[in-house]
């Protein structure tokens, strides 16, 4: 399962035209791992899949159907950040813009950051 699980993953993100940076940075996961998921080396957790999903744009439970996984979530597993889905959201979508766009897009964050909008 591991290898086909690494094939689709690949799938998804090169759909999205996400980088295992991306990834990373979106889930609060390390890149190595998303590495490691990739080339099947490491076989995917729930919460990995669950910390993945929102940037993948894929639902936790789905993800977990095609990882072989049980689809509840562990007990102890933090709950995500408040705005994880949207922040998936924002990176698949920030994907597909060109350079450019990109750099707009971060300073209009930036922008919210500096002045407190939550």
């Amino acid at each position: 399962m591991t290898r086909q699980f690494a094939e689709i993953l690949q799938g998804l993100m090169e759909n999205r035209r996400l980088t295992p940076r991306a990834v990373s940075r979106a889930s609060g996961r390390a890149e190595s791992t998303i590495q490691q998921l990739l080339s099947g080396k490491v076989l995917p957790s729930v919460e990995i899949v669950q910390d993945i999903s929102p940037v993948l744009e894929i639902s936790a439970a789905d993800l977990q159907v095609i990882a072989g996984l049980p689809d509840e979530p562990p007990r102890d597993h933090p709950a995500p950040y408040r705005a994880a889905n949207e922040i998936g959201q924002l990176v698949a979508v920030a994907s597909w813009l060109t350079p450019e766009k990109v750099a707009d897009l971060v300073e209009v964050a930036r922008s919210y950051r500096s002045e407190g909008i939550e």
